[in-house]
């Protein structure tokens, strides 16, 4: 897998050693880690074949002074192809060193996402909710029904009067009471400023 940084470990066993892994794989820019457990040292950084063209770094020789640690980096050129090639790490003035085989792949670009379309039209849907909710709305319902008109109420009113009429005629025949002819006449006349009032 590509990685970001190159370790390499100098004078772990002996003067002028460089301990790095034989290969390294990278897909952009990369640092090499030059930690130094020994003596100071010069180390020069070489690179080799066709990295020669696609890598770049600021300084190629490094003096690492013992115990500490040094970082350079590495710029890379973008590739189509991987491309291969070595890193030659020079100690001891061209005594002694060590190569290590680099791969550069091509960068992962992000995948596209598809947008639906409909979402292109922000407006369509609240236009869509706001005739929903024109057509749903009570108000408008209850508004658009029409009020009975004043004939029916007045037929209305004329039914009821005419059964409470006959019904009184027929609590008084059975009764033979004068109080329940004067209540037929108070319902006579009641009925009678009903209609009056209807009329008018």
């Amino acid at each position: 897998m590509p990685s970001e940084t190159l370790s390499v470990v100098l004078n772990r066993r002996r003067l002028n050693e460089a301990d790095a892994p034989a290969s390294f794989t990278a897909d952009g820019p990369f640092t090499v880690v030059l930690d130094n457990q020994g003596k100071a040292v010069h180390v020069h950084l070489r690179f080799r074949d066709r990295l020669a063209d696609l890598t770049a770094v600021g300084e190629t020789n490094h003096y690492v002074e013992e115990g500490r640690t040094s970082r350079v980096h590495v710029d890379v050129a973008d590739v189509d192809e991987p491309v291969s090639g070595t890193l030659e790490l020079i100690t001891g003035h061209g005594a002694d060193g060590t190569g290590v085989e680099i791969t550069l792949v091509p960068r992962e670009r992000p995948k596209s996402v598809d947008v639906d379309e409909s979402l292109s039209h922000p407006g369509g849907s609240a236009v869509d909710e706001g005739e929903s909710d024109e057509e749903d709305d009570p108000a408008t319902i209850v508004g658009s029904v029409d009020p009975p008109d004043a004939d029916s109420v007045t037929l209305l009113v004329a039914g009821f009067a005419v059964l409470a009429l006959l019904l009184a005629a027929l609590a008084a025949m059975l009764l033979d009471s004068l109080v329940v002819m004067l209540g037929l006449f108070a319902v006579v006349l009641s009925v009678g400023a009903a209609v009056y009032v209807l009329r008018s």
